[in-house]
């Protein structure tokens, strides 16, 4: 496994300045849309550069790229994603040689979501058994515990994406343990730990780290200027509040099982 470290960065924790110790041990970005040309994420090959030098910057050494499948909204061909795939993999191989890039998408789930699992038509995270699955933010509890249960059946790992975004899991975060009971994994974009998205979303995402309801942290970037890769305030908030151990848990350990296609030692 590969080790970056940065030398001691002057900080602003809780409106006071203090000097730590920044250390990363190849963290990954679960997911982004670094990608260009498929979704609303880069726009050209040089703005997914921008968005690789941030995100080298930042202490990130893998990636796997989750491009939006939404037939509804992009009706990308696996082709293009794998176009797309190949670009990136060689402006990485150009410009970082240690950074390892790996293909996923981002599922928005709708009724066709299940059948086009079951037949493997929809690309999944690394080519394994997780899938990255988004849902519309008003869904109901139910809904989603049913979509949830419907994965499974199909043999799938089911990761929910964003989910300090759903209505009625911030309304009742104790949901998310019950959601975790039935085996899914949790994802929180990184700038919502760094307290970005409002007071209730990074209550949300303590309360899943205090519960060990977390299992992993993504950019969720979509430019270099807006929603960029950021992810070490995140890491740093987590090592400092929850230690190092759970630190590299979510931000390393756990992303590398998505990679090696294996359940997550809890």
């Amino acid at each position: 496994m590969d080790l970056c470290r940065n030398t001691p960065k002057q900080i602003f924790v809780t409106e006071k300045l203090v000097l730590m110790k920044y250390e990363c041990k190849g963290v990954f970005d679960m997911h982004c849309h670094i990608m260009c040309g498929v979704d609303d994420g880069a726009k050209n090959l040089a703005q997914s550069k921008k968005m690789l030098e941030i995100a080298y910057y930042e202490g990130i050494r893998h990636v796997i790229l989750t491009p939006h499948y939404n037939k509804r909204f992009w009706d990308v061909s696996r082709e293009q994603f794998n176009q797309g795939y190949q670009s990136i993999l060689e402006l990485v191989e150009n410009m970082y040689p240690d950074m390892t890039v790996h293909m996923g998408a981002e599922i928005f789930y709708n009724e066709e979501t299940l059948d086009e699992l079951e037949q493997k038509a929809i690309p999944t995270m690394n080519g394994g058994k997780y899938v990255l699955i988004e849902f519309m933010t008003s869904i109901s509890y139910r809904s989603m515990k049913n979509a949830i249960m419907g994965i499974q059946q199909r043999d799938y790992i089911p990761i929910i994406a964003h989910v300090e975004r759903y209505e009625s899991l911030l309304k009742d975060s104790s949901l998310v343990g019950e959601l975790v009971e039935l085996g899914a994994y949790i994802q929180v974009n990184a700038s919502t730990i760094a307290g970005d998205n409002g007071r209730l979303a990074k209550r949300m995402a303590k309360t899943l780290l205090k519960s060990g309801w977390l299992h992993f942290v993504g950019t969720d970037a979509h430019r270099d200027n807006q929603r960029a890769p950021r992810i070490r305030d995140a890491y740093i908030y987590v090592a400092k509040k929850f230690g190092e151990q759970i630190a590299t848990k979510l931000f390393v350990d756990n992303p590398q099982c998505i990679i090696d296609n294996i359940y997550i030692e809890e």
